[in-house]
């Protein structure tokens, strides 16, 4: 995920970019299905009734999307309202200023707000790219898992040509993440260290991060952590556990007993149905092929 423009300056030069578009019509949201980004903007859209139409991709394919739709290299984008949102925080953002203030992610007081950012800015730089290593790590070597989760909610041409370029892909990918042993640990350390962090501010009995109120700081560590937790309530099909090579389920089965994972799992369970707003329910693109 490359380093985001301020949410009004990174729209505009999306839009920019995308000559065009933006155009009027239904919200579009390109994404990698199953990608822990992809679900932080689609819970926050979902959350805040928004309709949509989910455009999915598969890796390395999403990146021709992405610029077609007037983004960059890398989903989520938004194409919505004349605008194009190039980034999950941007897509949050967006998702926020349809709400009341007191039921947006990023809160209003000044204190709080500053917090929550930080958080969502830790959870994406030090969580985010470090659980998705880890996880593709553990995957990789796993082909007909892989294509269990790449042929989810994209069109079926897209699909037929993961299939016969796997081989290729798996390369391309693991050289363009360094995905690799040595890797691996380093990320599986840095896993713990942001889960030690959300345990020492959960000490208290807090019920959320920052308190009594949900806000996107507690959206984006459950979602950036799926991939090492599988949560129930995950909108996209993911491996069973018992399906998983031993040494990631038991990966995964160690940090889901972890004070911070029994959060994440929590948060699944009774916020990530919530909807604020009455709309029609998103469509996604591509499941049928």
């Amino acid at each position: 995920m490359r380093p985001r423009a301020s949410e009004a300056g990174g729209s505009r030069l999306a839009a920019a970019a995308g000559a065009g578009a933006a155009a009027a019509g239904p919200a579009r949201l390109i994404t990698i299905p199953f990608s822990h980004y992809c679900e932080k903007a689609r819970w926050a859209l979902e959350r805040a009734g928004l309709p949509f139409r989910e455009e999915g991709h598969p890796p390395l394919v999403h990146m021709v999307a992405a610029r077609w739709a007037g983004g960059g290299r890398t989903v989520p984008v938004l194409v919505a309202e004349g605008e194009v949102f190039a980034d999950s925080t941007l897509i949050v953002r967006y998702a926020d200023r349809h709400l009341p203030a007191a039921l947006r992610l990023v809160p209003e007081e000044a204190p709080l707000r500053a917090e929550a950012e930080r958080l969502e800015r830790r959870f994406d730089r030090d969580l985010g790219p470090h659980t998705r290593r880890w996880a593709y790590y553990h995957l990789l070597p796993r082909r007909e898992l892989c294509e269990r989760m790449l042929r989810h909610g994209v069109p079926a041409a897209e699909r037929a040509l993961m299939r016969s370029l796997f081989g290729p892909a798996r390369w391309l990918m693991r050289r363009a993440m360094r995905i690799d042993p040595a890797a691996a640990a380093r990320s599986w350390a840095r896993i713990e260290e942001v889960f030690g962090e959300v345990q020492a501010l959960l000490a208290g009995g807090r019920r959320y991060l920052l308190g009594e109120r949900f806000t996107v700081a507690d959206l984006a560590f459950a979602a950036l952590a799926s991939p090492v937790l599988l949560p129930a309530g995950y909108p996209v099909p993911l491996p069973a556990l018992g399906q998983l090579p031993p040494a990631m389920r038991e990966g995964i089965e160690q940090l889901r007993a972890r004070p911070a994972g029994r959060f994440a799992l929590q948060l699944y369970a009774q916020e990530r149905a919530r909807r604020l707003v009455p709309a029609t329910t998103a469509t996604r693109a591509g499941a049928a092929g």
